[in-house]
């Protein structure tokens, strides 16, 4: 009986360790989801010499290299690959954990770097997002883009900012799903607005739906809509979100909170394409682009059965990975004085720049907020600043309750509450007080003043938290 396969996806994986090319054929066989009409061909190499050979004879979607190999290393390996055709991602693997070796894999332009040992689900979902990252890379010729319009408040110049822009616009090119990911305040949905404004979508509307607001009882009419008579109060029929989003791209902010009863029914949505409202016997065929977020690792849910592994492969497509401020220090600087030129016009003051000081102190800071916590103070400090340039001491008062660098946050977490407040309110009147004082060289009276308390008050204040004069 001939095959029902049309597309044959093929791997080369170059491992001398027999174990390890075990493990790939095992996590291939059994937990790579594809297509049904897709199969995958898995091409081993012992050397990175027989699989450039390889490389040359056949075409190759995806490549998976060791670091270590006999002979020439994975890393000149890789760099062979890109000099040879750039759209074959390149995930490379080993058994050392370190920084410097998986920086150098990721500037050499390593799609993708894995340490050993596997977790074979985790393993499984970083192929198969390499995977369809290679039908895009073959499908979309670089100069078949055009220029497009900077991301709104997204700046940066640093590599994983870069890498960020970059999935934006290959993202752009495709109707494939695509999952952000990335910590509060990274700018979620900022990329996925701008992912829908370069994209065939960008004339449809872009539909928020987020996940963490649904209620047990209504979830299913705000998500797939209701016809008049479903349930009491049902005077009229309603659209669903997801149907409100039709003809442009629907974003599921926080996807990891949406219970799985609904994370069933979205499955059928993104599979075949349509939706059944509550109450009604026929369901209607939507279109549109779905990009999900979240700020959780969704490979740990799948593992305690908190969220459908077949929904996660299905949203994984395209994943892209929002680093937090804290990583890309470099473009603090600039993200900040983005924002003092928007609210320096916005407020009509002049404040042209930061003290280097300032800057400093912005760098050192370690942003559990991140960028929305950064726009946040500049927005402040602008509106608060008295001179034409932000000061330290204007940055200082702003600035959370810990010094960067001693975990307070991660300390006050794990006290009874009673004592967790009192260590934040210490902390806090002691960055206060300090800040004020800094702000009036030390004039007691002046700072207290300025703060809107007696002045036998704030000593009373100081005495008790500043304990060593030296801090004034």
């Amino acid at each position: 009986m001939p095959s029902l396969k049309e597309k044959t996806f093929t791997i080369l994986l170059v491992e001398d360790n027999g174990g390890d090319v075990e493990m790939f054929l095992r996590t291939v066989e059994d937990e790579l989801p594809r297509r049904e009409d897709e199969d995958v061909e898995l091409v081993i190499a012992a050397r990175a010499e027989g699989g450039l050979k390889i490389l040359q004879e056949r075409r190759i979607d995806l490549v998976i290299s060791d670091v270590r190999l006999p002979g020439m290393s994975g890393i000149e390996l890789l760099q062979r690959i890109q000099a040879m055709d750039r759209r074959i991602p390149v995930i490379m693997v080993s058994w050392v954990d370190t920084v410097d070796i998986a920086v150098e894999a990721m500037r050499c332009g390593a799609f993708d770097y894995i340490t050993k040992p596997f977790e074979k689900l985790d393993l499984a979902a970083r192929i198969h997002r390499a995977m369809r990252i290679s039908e895009i890379l073959y499908r979309y010729e670089p100069d078949r883009r055009t220029e497009a319009p900077p991301v709104a408040d997204f700046v940066g110049v640093s590599p994983a900012f870069q890498n960020v822009l970059a999935m934006i616009e290959a993202a752009a090119q495709v109707h494939s799903t695509a999952l952000i990911i990335g910590e509060t305040g990274t700018g979620k949905e900022l990329i996925a607005r701008a992912i829908h404004e370069r994209s065939e979508q960008r004339n449809g509307p872009f539909q928020v739906v987020d996940c963490t607001t649904f209620t047990e009882g209504t979830a299913d009419s705000e998500l797939f809509g209701h016809v008049r008579g479903a349930f009491t109060g049902a005077v009229a029929d309603k659209l669903g979100l997801i149907e409100h989003g039709v003809g442009g791209t629907v974003f599921l902010d926080e996807i990891g909170d949406l219970p799985l009863a609904l994370q069933t029914k979205l499955l059928r949505v993104l599979e075949v394409g349509e939706v059944r409202a509550v109450g009604s016997v026929q369901s209607k065929k939507v279109s549109a682009r779905f990009i999900a977020a979240t700020n959780q690792e969704l490979t740990e849910k799948v593992k305690r059965n908190e969220f459908r592994k077949d929904l996660f492969f299905r949203l994984n497509v395209m994943a892209i990975r929002v680093p937090p401020l804290r990583e890309r220090t470099e473009d603090i600087p600039l993200i900040a004085r983005h924002f003092i030129a928007r609210y320096t016009k916005e407020f009509g003051k002049y404040v042209d720049n930061l003290h280097p000081s300032a800057v400093t102190e912005l760098v050192a800071y370690p942003w559990p907020g991140n960028v929305r916590e950064l726009r946040n103070v500049i927005e402040r400090a602008v509106m608060l600043c008295k001179g034409d340039r932000i000061s330290r001491n204007d940055v200082l008062g702003l600035l959370q309750f810990t010094d960067p660098g001693q975990g307070l946050q991660e300390d006050y977490l794990s006290l009874p509450y009673a004592k967790a407040k009192e260590k934040v309110l210490e902390e806090f009147s002691r960055r206060y007080i300090k800040a004020k004082l800094d702000h009036h060289q030390g004039n007691v009276t002046h700072a207290a003043n300025e703060a809107g308390l007696p002045r036998s008050y704030f000593h009373e204040i100081m005495r008790r938290y500043l304990k060593d004069r030296d801090e004034v």
